[in-house]
């Protein structure tokens, strides 16, 4: 007896409802899918099957005399020849998909089930067509009478009927299926099927397969078994009439017995996928082939045991026990036996064996008629040189063979198949390119989202173009070879000031156009011969390079072009392919080594091609959107999962384009397809980006996707900025963004009392600033050994933020860096603050055009002598001053540099508005030696007791590698002997608070702390600077000192009035009312209290 067994299953058609059919001698397996194809198989071995391509989805498939009928999703059967799958006809149509098709066995009567609760009988003689109706839902199958006489339907709508073709009318009525709504939510697809003789209607309800007797329509008998778990969808008779074969919703395939309705064989899908269409092989053959909703194709084989079929010879009186044995009967039944006594002929058998009559037992070899040679097995000898024979005779299996995938096919992003007479031919940010191909109209129009960009096209495609591409400077179209025409580019060049603004250019004999892109100034096309051929948009040939593999496709952004190409041959149906990012003006190459393309499994390309600021994005077939990820190499990150968002499991997103800043995706909706249709138009639908994090729907799994993102748009708004785009308000944006974020993030670790994970978010945190932040929570929440860990990362992020710094200004920035350096300048929205500023700037032009050295200005000298009785306060560092975490280099200097922890924090919590708001460094100067050397010793005249700050400041001159600001407005010195001008309130200001400047920037030079002093006398009280004003009114630059100490002594009781009516804070130290720092300074933790 043969082995039963169920065949591994092969890639057959997209994902989705899959339908097939046997031609009438069996040879052929005709398949179609979600995809539009339809495939026709010699066998299911055969790895070269033809493909012809009919709609963008074919619902339903059968075979008519030499060419096979499809139901597409354009509403209609149609015809098409079996070997060059051309139109043959078009048989009827609906107003909505058919659902099934069923031809009579004397091909006069085609039978088509429809979406719109109709059913159509074709007569192929008459070509007339009979609408039957009565369905409240969608028609699920039919099945035709052998005899011609009835029509037996089910449909969503819960019933199933029979109906008489001569009247038209229902003559029977069950209602057994499922109800529902539509042919693709439907439990079941209720496939029926008419015993061979007509007398049983065989009709799959639940877990039995019901037959209803012809003559009085009731349940005759019913067919079951214990291995039927789920719903039994599809039932089908064999050609022979003797068995009946079932499939369940989950992969069971189950063959009974027709007359004894007993169980024949039960196999289980692989997979435990339903099954959506099933038929036996016409021609006899063991064999049951299937499809599943996965769009895989498979076969039962030796399905039919060798006792159901008498062959020739086989005798009645075999035992039991050699029935189940693995031999047949010795000697061979044919053998001629002798009439007279039973004894048979030894010389026969020998000859038949191939051995001579001798007493040696020579062997001659089998005779070419023998039962051996024919590899017969119910004819087997025991002996072992009989066994050798057989061996050396007989044919081997075959030996397996590795199905390798089908590559994809060149396609241009934004497409949809050429095949369709109305698509598009390119949809990007610029524009919407169509065609349309009938017998009356071949043409292309062109339509502009910026009308200002240029007005709408229409030209005729007499060429027969098929790919496009445009841009705002050109409009790019290409056409494969063509008879005796070669393969041909046409370029419309919009952005062209001369007088013709056409060009074209044909490629070389047997060299065709596969995949084309258009960046500015340049478009490229890649070629059969694997060449990539790149052209100015005038038309100047600028170069040729070799593509390493078959292409897939080309996209191109600015001066970036990218090139997906296939690298190798994919497993387990997967494509292998790789991309190349090249820089078309020679610049540094963003990707210049290819780099593997991820795509799900078992899915193809569907989309590539960049975001709208340039970085390269990619989407397959699985609707997995992905982004490079420079932060680790030439590597990708899923941001968005487009089948999350859709309600079928057959509708998909065309992707269209992908904004970072905005962070969402363009793309349209697709029922039921993959294009989108050309008429009406589609609407374009906006999803956001999201990560796909692990718990998403928590608090913290939010935070940490919105982090992730934010990160991610703040790397690429930092290249920009590296290419000299303007990013400050977006950069400002995404790092207030990932700020809030990691801050929520930090706030729910301590809220779970998670310390550790509190540490580490704050070790993720960009900047200093932000871990500042943490600190005053962690404080309220009287986490005290938090606080100080989170004071020595802060201490360790400034100073390598001091360094980045330093060296921002030689060292170019890595495209792979960390993102988050905050490094940058704030832009106030107040205007009063923005006016006060301009006016400082003034004065800070008029001090450095006369010199605005310490030494020519009295009053500057006079506060210097006086430095050591000024008390200490201000605020502590900004981005260009000395770090205070760092530990000073002398035992005089650790004690103010020397701190750590909270308690240094604490001293410049008040300091963040000013380091936000400081400008970015500049480039590093060495500073003037002899004058910061004279104003020293000016100073150790007047205080002969050195102190720890002065020390320091003697070393102020060796320290020459320091970063210094340079001024911008400098200009060149004018001689001692200007005349005088007079003092403005800021130089009086810093008279005064010269002590306070000077501690805040220990650093900065006598030029440099002008400018310091402008940046805190802005953040005086008003009143303040209202007095100084009116002093600086009749105050000259070269008064004598005793006037400057009177003013400067009235200054002083003013301020102390001040300060005792309001705060005991100095003016230094005071905060714009209502800031946002000032407003956390309640929250500050102070280790000391």
């Amino acid at each position: 007896m043969e082995s039963k067994k169920m065949r591994p299953t092969r890639y057959a058609h997209f994902e989705g409802h899959t339908d097939l059919c046997y031609t009438d001698d069996g040879r052929f397996i005709i398949t179609c899918g979600t995809d539009g194809e339809v495939r026709v198989f010699e066998g299911l071995d055969d790895d070269d099957c033809k493909t012809h391509v009919v709609a963008e989805c074919a619902h339903s498939i059968a075979y008519q005399d030499g060419r096979f009928l499809v139901g597409t999703d354009s509403n209609m059967v149609q015809a098409y020849t079996l070997d060059e799958g051309l139109p043959d006809g078009i048989i009827t149509r609906f107003t909505a998909p058919t659902t099934h098709i069923v031809i009579s066995k004397d091909s006069k009567k085609v039978v088509c089930a429809g979406s719109d609760m109709t059913i159509k009988v074709h007569d192929t003689v008459a070509y007339k067509d009979k609408v039957l109706n009565g369905h409240q839902a969608p028609v699920l199958s039919v099945a035709l009478d052998p005899k011609g006489e009835f029509l037996a339907s089910s449909s969503c709508d819960g019933s199933v009927k029979v109906w008489d073709l001569q009247t038209s009318v229902s003559v029977a009525s069950w209602n057994v299926v499922p109800k529902t709504n539509s042919f693709s939510s439907s439990q079941t697809l209720c496939r029926m099927a008419w015993s061979s003789d007509g007398q049983y209607l065989l009709v799959p309800v639940g877990l039995k397969v019901h037959a209803y007797a012809r003559k009085d329509w009731q349940i005759h008998h019913s067919l079951e078994h214990e291995s039927i778990k789920e719903t039994v969808s599809l039932a089908a008779v064999s050609s022979c009439g003797r068995f009946v074969a079932g499939a369940c919703r989950d992969g069971v395939v189950l063959v009974w017995d027709a007359s004894s309705h007993q169980i024949v064989l039960s196999e289980k899908h692989p997979k435990g996928l339903a099954i959506t269409g099933m038929a036996w092989n016409p021609s006899g053959k063991k064999e049951l082939a299937f499809v599943d909703c996965d769009g895989q194709l498979g076969t039962l084989e030796n399905i039919i045991e060798g006792d159901y079929e008498s062959k020739p010879g086989k005798t009645n009186n075999t035992s039991e026990s050699e029935k189940t044995s693995g031999t047949a009967d010795f000697p061979p039944a044919d053998v001629d036996m002798a009439e007279e006594d039973d004894e048979f002929s030894l010389t026969k058998i020998k000859q038949q064996l191939g051995f001579a009559d001798d007493e040696e037992g020579t062997f001659l070899g089998l005779p070419e008629d023998s039962d051996l040679i024919k590899g017969d097995p119910s004819i087997k000898p025991t002996d072992d040189d009989a066994a050798s024979i057989i061996t050396t005779r007989t044919e081997l299996p075959p030996a397996p063979v590795m199905k390798l995938p089908e590559i994809q096919k060149p396609f241009q992003p934004g497409m949809s198949p050429e095949h369709l007479n109305d698509r598009y031919m390119l949809w990007n940010n610029v524009g919407i390119v169509r065609q349309y191909s009938s017998e009356d109209e071949n043409s292309i129009d062109v339509e502009f989202h910026d009308t200002s960009v240029h007005h709408a096209l229409h030209l005729n495609n007499n060429s027969g173009h098929s790919m496009a591409a445009l841009s705002t400077q050109a409009l790019v179209l290409a056409c494969e070879a063509q008879d005796d025409q070669p393969s041909k580019l046409a370029v419309q060049h919009f952005s062209a000031w001369g007088g013709s603004k056409e060009w074209h250019v044909d490629m070389p004999p047997e060299e065709e156009i596969l995949a084309l892109s258009i960046g500015v100034g340049w478009l490229a096309v890649a070629t059969d011969r694997r060449n990539l051929r790149i052209f100015s948009t005038s038309g100047i040939q600028r170069d040729v390079l070799s593509i390493p593999g078959p292409v897939v496709c080309l996209a191109g952004f600015e001066e970036q072009l990218m090139v997906v190409f296939h690298s190798g041959m994919g497993v387990s149906g997967d494509q292998h392919m790789s991309a190349i990012i090249l820089s078309v003006n020679g610049n540094k190459h963003p990707v210049p080594l290819s780099c593997p393309v991820p795509l799900s499994p078992r899915s193809y390309l569907a989309w590539a091609g960049f975001t709208d600021e340039g970085t390269p994005t990619i989407m397959d077939s699985a609707g997995i959107v992905r982004m490079m990820h420079f932060k680790y190499g030439y590597n990708w990150t899923v941001i968005l999962s487009t089948k999350n968002h859709t309600k079928g499991k057959s509708d998909n997103y065309f992707m269209l384009g992908v904004s970072e800043t905005q962070g969402n995706v363009r793309c349209i909706l697709c029922k039921g397809g993959r294009y989108p249709p050309v008429l009406p138009k589609p609407h374009v639908s906006i999803i956001n980006m999201q990560v796909p994090l692990c718990e998403l729907e928590t608090e913290k799994g939010g935070l940490e996707e919105k982090t992730l993102r934010s990160g991610l748009l703040l790397n690429t708004v930092e290249r920009l900025g590296r290419q000299g785009y303007d990013i400050e308000d977006s950069k400002s944006e995404a790092d207030k963004i990932l700020k809030e974020a990691m801050i929520k993030l930090f706030a729910l670790a301590c809220r779970t009392e998670r310390e550790s994970r509190a540490l580490e978010v704050c070790q993720l945190m960009p900047s200093y600033h932000t871990v500042q932040l943490a600190i005053k929570y962690a404080g309220k929440l009287h986490r005290l050994q938090l606080a100080d860990k989170l004071g020595e990362v802060a201490s360790a992020k400034m100073e390598e933020e001091m360094e980045k710094a330093a060296k921002s200004q030689h060292v170019e920035e890595d495209d792979l860096q960390m993102y988050g350096s905050g490094m940058r300048r704030i832009r106030r929205g107040d205007a009063e603050e923005e006016d006060e500023e301009d006016d400082y700037s003034e004065q800070i032009q008029e001090q450095m055009d006369n010199d605005g050295t310490v030494a020519d200005n009295p009053l500057l000298a006079a506060a210097a002598r006086r430095e050591n009785n000024t008390p200490r306060g201000g605020l502590l560092s900004s981005q260009n001053s000395k770090n205070p975490f760092k530990k000073g280099g002398t035992p005089s200097s650790a004690p103010q540099s020397g701190k750590r922890g909270i308690n240094v924090i604490d001293q410049f919590r008040k300091s963040q508005k000013k380091m936000d708001s400081s400008p970015v460094l500049r480039p590093v100067v060495k500073k003037p030696q002899a004058k910061q050397t004279t104003i020293k010793k000016d100073s150790q005249e007047e205080q002969p007791v050195a102190s720890g700050k002065e020390n320091v400041s003697e070393n102020i001159p060796d320290k020459t590698t320091k970063p210094a600001m340079t001024n911008p407005f400098k200009k060149q010195e004018k001689a001692i002997d200007t005349p005088p001008k007079k003092q403005s309130a800021l130089q009086l200001w810093l008279a005064d608070n010269e002590k306070a400047v000077k501690e805040k920037y220990p650093d900065a030079s006598e030029k440099e702390l002008l400018a310091k002093a402008a940046m805190m006398f802005k953040d005086v009280d008003s009143d303040t600077k209202q007095k100084y004003k009116v002093l600086a009114a009749g105050t000259p630059a070269a008064t004598t000192e005793p006037p400057a100490e009177t003013s400067t002594a009235q200054i002083d009781d003013d301020k102390k009035r001040k300060r005792e009516a309001t705060t005991p804070e100095s003016p230094v130290e005071k905060k714009a009312k209502g800031s946002g720092v000032n407003k956390l300074a309640a929250f500050a933790f102070n280790k000391d209290s």
